[in-house]
């Protein structure tokens, strides 16, 4: 997989969750690309950045998703997007409450 810049529309996974997410960008940082809204690694609220994954596989028996998370893992840190690293297709979220990994299957470009 080719490394490239995360925008609006991605499409992400949780490895425990049983549906794909779209990332939104609540605040657009004033960056576009593609005609989507660039994202930086702060990008990483659940429900402000992206809906649950169906259910989490972790519970038993499975529960309805509800994520926690802190920051996407990496980033570009030469490429700042208010104060923050760009988000890049290859980097992950851990998920807290479930211990899911997040991942970004489709840049959104």
């Amino acid at each position: 997989m080719s490394t490239e810049y995360v925008i609006e529309g991605a499409t992400l996974v949780c490895s425990m969750g049983a549906a794909s997410s779209k990332l939104v960008i609540a605040s657009p940082h004033g960056i576009e690309l593609r005609g989507g809204n660039r994202a930086n690694i702060g990008d990483s609220k659940p429900f402000d950045n992206f809906t649950p994954f169906g259910t989490c596989n972790v519970t038993s028996p499975p529960k309805p998703c509800t994520p926690v998370c802190a920051m996407w893992s990496g980033g570009k840190a030469d490429t700042l997007l208010q104060g923050l690293p760009a988000l890049l297709n290859t980097d992950k979220l851990i998920c807290t409450a479930g211990g899911g990994l997040i991942s970004i299957t489709d840049s959104g470009q």
